[in-house]
């Protein structure tokens, strides 16, 4: 075993896993039914807690590796034969995401409590299994490990949605399954080509890096593993044409399960896209880097335009979810610090809006009996809380200055003008239609006069809790966004330096 200082890494990843076991083993009995929420609470917090020490030891500490900044590393041997090692470490690019996964998933679990009733252990065991995968893919140095936590998200997803979602459920799992794996097949045939290519020595990440970066590893090579990566990748974020799995899978699952989705699985992507594909082949990646950057520009202006023909309130943020990836995607693809930056930012801070936008959907579901805007109205004297957390956040989503998602946009668009009037003014073009299809759902739905649907009470206690430690956050990274981009900035503009960009 390898590891630098206090080891926070291990718990944050391994112990929501054992957890998760510990509650499906509790399914089993009464009381651990009964119990599970609160189970399933205290394990979320702990993780929770972990990773902020994570944070805190690795604010510490210097950059000082070639290959990314992982200040925070521990290698456990595994499968030395094959070259396959437990390798987790953290940077700039990754402790964020993980801060955010572990603040998420408590507000998850505490979001659960009123919408899932039947076969809770289970439910919230697959919660924490799945907290444990996305951990895993933002930790792992290791290409296979990384694989395996890959897929291990997948699972408990496809039960998630499957088990308690809509009358659609099946379908839309199926879809979301078939879709993911196919992606992840095309990563796992770029890593073996990496592995093959490279000597079949490690799968080690930082290991491969140094060899696909040498001159004299064959282009062609570089080109199938940057292919095979960038496929697998564009499907998970996901990006157009390969985003049909995701409104399906929304509109059917449990809104707290469509936080996971919206919040941490495109995620994964993203950080794939910049860990994997960009950093680790940064040659061919400054050679398709326009191509890839038209494709999320045409994402981002095609998912905003459907956004606009969308009746149910959760399958126009589906869309707008996919619109805010294609930011992700132009700001990695500009090869610039500023745009890492704000890709990362824009991870961080659109995984806490969508998060709140899909709980307040499910929540107008919930209290009013539907979620197609055109029958509702007037939310904002009937549930004047919930209205008041919808307008917010959807301010929040479009840009408004002194709020996160504000910080985040900015950043992208400076960067996209640094490679061309036209790539600015087509993502300036994006924000437009996104702030007019939030403010046509604000207006028919919030602000209209009240139409002829029952409500049932506005939100409670329980559910206003995780909303305002999301909204709390908004705020906080949209007035000082210091507090992110200090730890973001210093590995975006070491890989910036390393590549050669």
């Amino acid at each position: 075993m390898r590891c630098s200082k206090m080891d926070w890494i291990t718990p944050t990843v391994f112990f929501p896993l054992a957890w998760g076991f510990v509650l499906l083993i509790a399914s089993q009995s009464k009381w651990g039914e009964n119990n599970a929420s609160r189970l399933a609470l205290v394990g979320t917090l702990i993780t929770l807690v972990f990773s902020i020490g994570l944070l805190a030891e690795y604010g510490l500490q210097p950059l000082n590796w070639k290959f990314g900044s992982f200040s925070e590393y521990v290698s456990y041997h595994w499968l030395p034969q094959l070259g396959i090692n437990l390798s987790f470490g953290v940077d700039g690019i990754s402790v964020p995401l993980v801060l955010l996964t572990t603040i998420t998933m408590v507000v998850v679990v505490l979001s659960s409590s009123k919408v899932i009733e039947r076969r809770k252990a289970l439910y919230y065991s697959l919660i924490m299994i799945s907290e444990a995968g996305v951990l895993g893919v933002f930790t792992s140095l290791d290409l296979f490990v990384f694989y395996i936590f890959w897929e291990l998200v997948l699972i408990p997803m496809f039960f998630l949605i499957g088990i308690w979602g809509g009358p659609r459920r099946v379908y839309s799992a199926y879809k979301f399954l078939i879709y993911t794996h196919v992606g992840s097949v095309a990563m796992l045939v770029g890593f073996f080509i990496a592995y093959f290519s490279t000597g079949g020595v490690s799968f080690n990440l930082m290991f491969i890096a140094q060899q696909l970066t040498s001159p004299s590893f064959p282009e062609y090579l570089k080109v199938a593993v940057f292919t095979a990566l960038v496929l697998g990748f564009l499907v998970k974020m996901p990006v157009f044409p390969f985003h049909t799995w995701l409104p399906d899978a929304h509109v059917e699952a449990p809104s707290p399960v469509s936080v996971v989705l919206a919040s941490l699985l495109l995620k994964m992507g993203g950080y794939g896209m910049i860990r994997l594909a960009f950093e680790m082949i940064p040659s061919v990646a400054q050679r398709y880097a326009y191509p890839i950057m038209v494709l999320g520009i045409v994402s981002a202006v095609y998912a905003a335009l459907v956004a606009y023909r969308q009746d149910d309130v959760k399958r126009m943020v589906a869309f707008s979810s996919i619109s805010h990836m294609g930011f992700v995607l132009v700001g990695v693809a500009t090869l610039t610090s500023i745009g890492i930056v704000g890709s990362v930012f824009q991870m961080f801070s659109h995984g806490i809006i969508v998060g709140s936008l899909f709980l307040l959907s499910g929540f107008v579901g919930e209290t009013a009996g539907t979620r197609q805007i055109s029958r509702l109205g007037g939310l904002a004297k009937l549930i004047p809380r919930l209205g008041g957390l919808m307008t917010f956040t959807s301010l929040a989503s479009v840009g408004l200055p002194g709020l996160s998602g504000f910080v985040a946009e900015f950043m992208i668009l400076t960067a996209a003008f640094s490679h061309g009037f036209a790539v600015g003014i087509s993502l300036a073009a994006v924000l437009a239609l996104s702030a007019g299809y939030y403010m046509w759902m604000l207006q028919r739905m919030v602000f209209s006069k009240p139409k002829q649907v029952e409500t049932q009470g506005d939100l409670s206690g329980s559910e206003l809790v995780g909303l305002a430690v999301f909204s709390a956050i908004i705020i906080i990274l949209g007035v000082y966004p210091y507090l992110l981009t200090s730890y973001i900035s210093p590995t975006a503009g070491l890989i910036v330096h390393t590549t050669g960009w």
